[in-house]
Order: C-alpha cells, then sequence, then structure tokens
C-alpha cells in the first residue's frame, strides 16, 4: 500500500461516645480510598503497558440520526451498562509487541522493517485481529492476569472519556478547529497533523480518561464478531471483525466515537492496530 497523544482536619471525636464497634467502622470507611479498586487510576504492568481504569456504570453510545459524518451502519444512541475495566494508556507500540515477539517467535507483521514505521514508540500495524488475540494471550500468560482486546461498547466508551453526546473524544469541535490538530489523520494538506504517516503515541492530548489517540493514528481491533446495524455488506454476519477509532489514513468522520469499520479477522494493513483490555474482574 502507499503510505498516505486533607482530609479537611477532623473535628475532635470525643471518645466517650464512641464504643469499640464504632471505632471498627470508622477505621474501615477512613480505609476506603485506599481499598476501593475504583479509586485506581493507573496500572503499571512488568511488560511496559500502562492502563487506565474506565468505571463501570452506564454510558449512553451510539450516534443521533442527524449527527455530521454518521455513517448508515452505526448504532442509534442507547445506554450500556459496563462492569469497570482497565484499558491501555495507548495504542499497543512496536516496543511492546517486539517483546511478544522476541518471547514467542510469532511472525512479524507487515512493515516491521520499515523504518518509517518500526519506531519503538509508533503504533504496531499491519497486524491481523489473529495476532492482536495472540499477543493479548501472551499477555496473560506471563502476568498471570486476563488480557484480552475490547469489546465495541467497552472501546466507544473508553473513547468518549467521561463525555455524553459528543462525537468526539474531546467534544464537539472539528479535529482541526482553530488550528489546533487533535488527532493524526488524512486531511486536505498531508502532513498538516505534523506526521505523515504514523505518530508516535502520545502526541496529542489525551481524552477524560488519560487515554490518547482513541481518534486516528492507527484503527483498532475490537473483539467482537461484526453484526451488521443497518447496510449489511458482502460477507455474512459473524465472519468480520470491527476496528474502531479511525487511522492516518481516514477522514475526520472517521474519527467520531461511534463510526465502525469492519474486515476480515486475517486482514492486515499499514493502518491497522489495537490496544489492550485487562477486566478488573475476571470471569469464573
Amino acid at each position: 500500500m502507499k503510505y498516505l497523544e486533607k482530609l479537611p482536619r477532623s473535628r475532635e471525636l470525643k471518645s466517650a461516645n464512641r464504643n469499640p464497634k464504632t471505632w471498627f467502622f470508622l477505621f474501615c470507611w477512613l480505609l476506603l480510598p485506599i481499598c476501593n479498586p475504583a479509586q485506581a487510576q493507573e496500572v503499571v504492568e512488568s511488560q511496559g503497558l500502562r492502563f487506565r481504569l474506565i468505571p463501570g456504570g452506564t454510558y449512553l453510545l451510539g450516534s443521533p440520526a442527524a449527527e455530521p459524518g454518521r455513517y448508515a451502519d452505526e448504532a442509534l444512541p442507547h445506554r450500556v451498562t459496563l462492569a469497570s475495566f482497565y484499558i491501555a494508556v495507548t495504542e499497543t507500540t512496536n516496543a511492546q509487541y517486539g517483546r511478544f515477539l522476541k518471547a514467542t517467535e510469532h511472525p512479524a507483521p507487515l512493515y516491521w522493517e520499515d523504518k518509517n514505521l518500526n519506531n519503538p514508540s509508533q503504533p504496531v500495524l499491519g497486524v491481523s485481529w489473529h495476532d492482536a488475540v495472540a499477543f493479548t494471550q501472551w499477555l496473560t500468560q506471563v502476568t498471570g492476569v486476563p488480557h484480552r482486546l475490547p469489546t465495541e461498547a467497552e472501546w466507544e466508551a473508553a473513547a468518549r472519556g467521561g463525555l455524553t453526546g459528543q462525537p468526539f473524544p474531546w467534544g464537539a469541535e472539528a479535529p482541526d478547529a482553530g488550528g489546533v490538530y487533535r488527532a493524526n489523520y488524512q486531511t486536505s494538506n498531508p502532513g498538516a497533523t505534523g506526521f505523515r504517516l504514523t505518530a508516535p503515541v502520545e502526541s496529542f492530548p489525551a481524552n477524560g480518561f488519560g487515554l490518547d489517540d482513541m481518534a486516528g493514528n492507527v484503527a483498532e481491533w475490537c473483539l467482537d464478531r461484526y453484526t451488521p446495524l443497518g447496510t449489511g455488506g458482502p460477507f455474512k454476519p459473524g465472519v468480520l471483525r470491527l476496528l474502531k477509532g479511525g487511522s492516518w489514513l481516514s477522514r475526520a468522520r472517521d474519527l467520531r466515537a461511534a463510526a465502525r469499520q469492519s474486515v476480515p479477522p486475517h486482514y492486515a494493513d499499514g493502518f491497522i492496530g489495537f490496544r489492550v483490555v485487562r477486566p478488573l474482574y475476571s470471569s469464573p
């Protein structure tokens, strides 16, 4: 293919009014901010991946029928309840993927030797869905903690960064509003974003959840099988897998959180990468 970021001081407690049980519950209450996993913001793993906690709750996903740039095959606004989960701060990088290749002798992806695309801090690309799943399986094995690809709902909830009803991870402004580029994507002036090809991860501002490149740079594999919502396509439902986020080859409309692409799981190209999820709670 062509190649086209005091406690406020406690009031005095009158011990005469506190029995042992009261003191016990007070002690537990003071420990809650430490023990409650929902307070955690970031986890650093031995393999160089950093994760942010996405709090469990109900999220509004999808796009309104009148949203500019909307495709027919996008869900209308709907509420989804998700359990808390951790998601990687960045797309999987060449450095991170290289550890996997070295440890497993898994075949190298497309463009692995391309000096324009294989900087350690650039996202790995040219990986199929099967390659991405193999990476998560290896990560699970070496860390002893389950890892996988995100579902489409998890990905979209994370991408929105806590915003509701906004098309992009940063809000409603166009990706180039005010002459400031908020993502790495294909503009009418190639290279205007500052990058001709993929950008090193964390080159653009993070969203409200502290996640980078949830729009542009590389399109990201999701765990789900594709189910047509509107237009359908040449493949039977269940054959294709989902990509989210758009890439350095995408136009602005493809950077919207609700936008979705579908390709066969064996497909690999120079605009496809992935990021990893670590469920907060393992399935029994």
